[in-house]
């Protein structure tokens, strides 16, 4: 990195509490930037999320734009130039103090934060829900644009597909940070302040750059640092949740006064009187309600109905959209609305306009539905089922991503980079890196050590060409690497989607409890029922009982050896289960031989 020959700094100040002709737009010169007081720090990685850059400088108490610095109480955009070439683009902290120098001047320290620190903080809604059900480029960019960030034009294109129901007490970092995470990338801010995304996946270590004794400077005593993690996680399991659809399904029926005579419902409205699908109004307490800002209109939670008889069904919906209702009442003064609010939720208002008491006989609303098929499990293939424990095991629920190919890639990603990069190191070099590249260090001055590694975090000043480097060691990734899957059960009364491609004749095994999938301390017994599918057609009788094997993993690892020991040579399609069996948070595994 070469020294800053010409630093100027222009500051915007977006309130507007400035001094009368006080400018928006200020630039604060070279002369008021104080000599060898510019420090960058960029960290592109902490950990596997993102993390967040800052430039720190002084100014000398005659730059006229530090009174309106502190006076502002509104957000300050800055840029800080290298002559015309931008450097950082960012927002100044609230954070500042004075200070002294050496040569006795009196300073005031300021600092840079990248625009993501400032923006991403916003509220993605301001109110109810709000559902991501398309390509994670595409929820990026509504991200970006709910807290006011450019995306990059050379930022990369994530076409896969993510699904989940946000609500209006997620930041836009919240959101963008996880999912991001579990499709294995970062973000980071270019020097224009632009959004861009980096993928973390050591494809391979052949002919990467070399940093040996002619370009390692010795600090301390040492051309290299390294410490390591005493905890290492040799495994990882992740579960997700699969998705289907359907269309135009039930989603709502109100059974209010439901009989004999009324087989759908029996509502009165009274003349003028309103209905939000939890409670009656007269007209000027509807108006009230409406009237008030503060007030969260009435979310009434689709249904997942069984049938046209059965009004409750058990998997959990999603989404709804497409809304059609089937309305009848006694009159045509009665009307209603029912339409979508977001996620699984719908919003219902039923008036009476005319003079006279009416009564609503049939209130439904059918839509397209997103719902949850099951949960499932991936795990790698580094430790079999009986060797797992919980200080090597990292475990993890998606939140995003529904399918067993992107699940696979994180729990590999998950699994091998806390293997490999357990061990952290430090170093310092003339040579410009950015951060997330892949380095050979050769410490062929005093150690001997040769290690791949990827630069995580990189810091430097206007006063010297020297960049000290973060970095942890590295192997190459291979996201592709067998996984074991498992679908852990299966909601009864399965919704219907419509019918999908044809498969390659995958053979899953489903677990299926009596009694529900969440055993509790006062469990009623019950049976656990293996069932094998083969492009969703049930042969479980073509298997022999011995081919089914049973487990168990507990927070109790004596006891699960006992119990394996006693039941997994047994095999058998169903087991029964009792509240001996489930004493402390005890989880059942079944395999197929």
């Amino acid at each position: 990195m070469a020294r800053i020959d010409n630093p100027s700094l222009t500051l915007t100040f977006l309130a507007d509490d400035l001094q009368a002709g006080h400018l928006k737009t200020q630039t604060v010169m070279q002369k008021h930037i104080i000599f060898r007081s510019i420090t960058f720090r960029y960290q592109l990685l902490n950990g596997l999320k993102s993390s967040s850059n800052q430039v720190s400088l002084q100014l000398d108490k005659d730059c006229d734009s530090i009174e309106d610095i502190i006076a502002t109480e509104g957000d300050i955009k800055a840029v800080l130039y290298d002559g015309v070439t931008p450097l950082f683009t960012g927002y100044l902290s609230t954070n500042y103090s004075w200070s002294i120098t050496e040569t006795g001047k009196q300073v005031v320290e300021i600092t840079l934060e990248d625009v993501g620190t400032r923006l991403l903080g916003k509220a993605f809604i301001a109110s109810g829900q709000h559902l991501f059900h398309c390509s994670a480029s595409n929820a990026i960019t509504a991200i970006c644009a709910a807290a006011g960030i450019t995306v990059s034009e050379q930022c990369m294109v994530i076409d896969d597909m993510v699904t989940r129901t946000i609500d209006s007490s997620q930041s836009c970092k919240d959101i963008l940070d996880q999912m991001l995470y579990e499709l294995g990338c970062v973000y980071y801010f270019d020097e224009a302040g632009k959004l861009r995304l980096f993928k973390i996946d050591c494809r391979t270590t052949e002919g990467v750059l070399t940093l040996d004794k002619d370009d390692l400077y010795v600090v301390g005593g040492k051309a290299i640092t390294l410490g390591k993690k005493i905890h290492q996680y040799k495994s990882a399991r992740v579960s997700f949740t699969r998705l289907g659809t359907a269309r135009h399904y039930l989603i709502y029926r109100n059974t209010t006064g439901r009989g004999d005579g009324h087989p759908y419902c029996y509502l009165m409205l009274e003349a003028g009187s309103y209905f939000d699908g939890t409670e009656l109004f007269t007209t000027a307490e509807w108006d009230e309600v409406s009237a008030d800002t503060f007030r969260d209109p009435a979310l009434i939670e689709a249904c997942n109905a069984e049938s046209e008889i059965t009004l409750v069904g058990s998997n959990e919906i999603i989404a709804v959209s497409n809304i059609t209702r089937e309305f009848t009442a006694q009159s045509g003064s009665v009307t209603c609305n029912i339409t979508e609010a977001g996620g699984p939720y719908i919003q219902i208002e039923a008036h009476n306009s005319g003079g006279l008491p009416y009564y609503i006989t049939r209130m439904d609303a059918y839509g397209d539905i997103i719902y949850s098929k099951d949960t499932n499990i991936v795990r790698t293939g580094d430790l079999s089922i009986d060797e797992e424990s919980s200080d090597n095991l990292l475990q993890e629920e998606m939140q995003f991503i529904h399918t067993k190919e992107l699940a696979g890639q994180h729990a590999n990603l998950l699994g091998q980079y806390h293997r490999y990069g357990n061990s952290q190191y430090g170093f310092y070099s003339k040579r410009d890196i950015p951060p997330g590249t892949v380095v050979k260090l050769i410490d062929n001055a005093f150690s001997g050590l040769q290690v791949n590694v990827l630069i995580t975090a990189k810091s430097f000043t206007d006063e010297s060409d020297v960049i000290q480097y973060a970095a942890v060691g590295i192997s190459v990734f291979n996201l592709t690497a067998e996984t074991y899957s498992q679908t852990l059960g299966r909601a009864k009364n399965d919704t219907v989607g419509a019918q999908g491609e044809p498969g390659e004749d995958a053979i899953m095994l489903v677990v299926v409890s009596t009694h529900g999938n969440i055993f509790r301390p006062a469990l009623t017994d019950t049976t656990l029922e293996a069932r094998v599918y083969q492009s969703d057609q049930e042969i479980t009788t073509q298997y022999l009982d011995s081919q089914f094997r049973w487990s168990r993993r507990s927070q109790d690892t004596h006891s699960d050896d006992v119990w394996n020991s006693a039941h997994y040579s047994t095999g058998s399609k169903s087991i029964q289960i009792t509240t001996a069996d489930v004493e402390k948070k005890a989880t059942f595994f079944c395999e197929l031989l």
